[in-house]
């Protein structure tokens, strides 16, 4: 148990450090997040708004709009909902800035683009009734994301816009949310013109790197987490700002080391790491998860070839799902039209398990794999080519609906 004790040290450790950063006048106060991403955007010559929808269970979620400049009538107005992955936030699809950046070359391409933000991440942290501070609150996984975060944002963004379509593009949990929305209430398909699923996450039996590991040792435990109540991981935080400011910026000799333990995370890759803003991408992600999420995908990486919702145990299974395994998720049900976009590389989307859920959605109309080169997970929005191997096809793709 000597273990366990040290673990706990360590724990108090980080946290009494980081409740030191934000009282030493060390840095000034921690900033609006959405005025973060509106000073972005509009120095970057686009307009901006800042929309709040609300879920069912009371979770208040920022979206972050990009209007069309070109085209202000609602008629046929071409509008784009896109989702970030696991840890990440709006800000990831606006960081690499314009020539790389999918919100931007789709804003230049007339589409109205609304960038949502997840429950929990650094921008959606409001609830209703909820204190950020309570176990309550964190007592959430990606299933949640799927069945209220996006028909909340969708419904929203299409009352907003007056269309009954939408165009979808999830990375990573993106699409996750987006199969678990579109197979347990099927009407939601309809809704969807195209979904363009990056480096998609469902079936997760064959991830590698690190997280094989970790979620052997999560799935050990699982027994204990009714008893130890829900928590927020890895938060955007002072600490951590400035932990990956002195370490992973450029020129530092510990800048390989950082840009290692991502690569063994989300895979490897060759000539797609950006070094010269490397940092400046840390200082918006990770943005913050429960831990739930993050166990319920432990879960499917240790059973293979399953999609499920969250294991509870078999008493609780037994009452929420009438059975002692959490129920497959239908993904035959999905009947949206899905491009699929996948790397050889890729640690967490694995081919294996890409191609499995390929063979069991009905309606792909692609799945497209990047072979020019072997591309990594996190490449899929932070890669130096990506725009070239991925995001041009994506867009003409979606230009050839109507």
């Amino acid at each position: 148990m000597h273990w366990c004790f040290i673990l706990l040290l360590c724990y108090g450790f980080i946290v009494q450090t980081n409740a030191m950063f934000r009282t030493s006048g060390l840095f000034p106060p921690t900033s609006d997040p959405n005025l973060l991403i509106e000073n972005m955007i509009k120095q970057s010559g686009y307009p901006f708004e800042l929309h709040h929808a609300t879920t069912r269970d009371g979770y208040i979620l920022a979206l972050h709009r990009i209007p069309n400049r070109f085209d202000k009538t609602t008629e046929n107005r071409r509008v784009v909902l896109i989702m970030h992955g696991l840890l990440g936030s709006s800000a990831d699809w606006i960081l690499t800035g314009q020539n790389r950046s999918i919100a931007y070359l789709l804003a230049d391409n007339g589409y109205d683009v609304w960038l949502g933000n997840s429950r929990g991440t650094t921008n959606s942290k409001n609830h209703t009734t909820l204190s950020i501070q309570s176990a309550e609150f964190w007592n959430f996984s990606w299933h949640e994301m799927g069945i209220y975060d996006l028909p909340a944002i969708i419904d929203y963004i299409l009352h907003e816009t007056g269309q009954k379509q939408l165009f979808y593009i999830g990375f990573s949990q993106g699409t996750t949310q987006f199969w678990i929305l579109t197979s347990l209430r099927p009407e939601y398909n309809q809704k969807i013109k195209l979904m363009s699923a990056l480096a998609p996450v469902a079936y997760t039996g064959h991830v590698e790197g690190l997280l094989r590991p970790a979620s052997f040792i999560a799935n050990k435990f699982k027994v204990f987490y009714p008893y130890i109540g829900f928590f927020e991981m890895l938060a955007n935080t002072e600490m951590e700002k400035f932990i990956t400011y002195t370490f992973c910026r450029e020129n530092t000799a510990t800048q390989p080391f950082c840009e290692l333990i991502v690569s063994m995370i989300g895979g490897f890759s060759v000539n797609e790491t950006d070094h010269t803003h490397f940092a400046d991408y840390l200082q918006y992600t990770p943005a913050g998860c429960s831990y739930k999420q993050l166990i319920h995908y432990a879960f499917g990486i240790q059973n293979p070839g399953h999609f499920r919702p969250y294991d509870y145990g078999m008493l609780k299974n037994v009452l929420l799902y009438g059975q002692f395994v959490p129920p497959e998720y239908p993904v035959e049900k999905i009947t949206a039209p899905v491009m699929l976009y996948n790397g050889l590389n890729d640690f967490l989307a694995n081919p294996n398990d890409v191609e499995l859920l390929n063979q069991k959605l009905p309606n792909v109309l692609e799945k497209y794999t990047v072979t020019v080169k072997r591309i990594s997970h996190f490449d899929f929005v932070f890669g130096l080519h990506i725009r070239d191997l991925v995001y041009n096809r994506v867009i003409e793709k979606m230009n050839a609906i109507p």
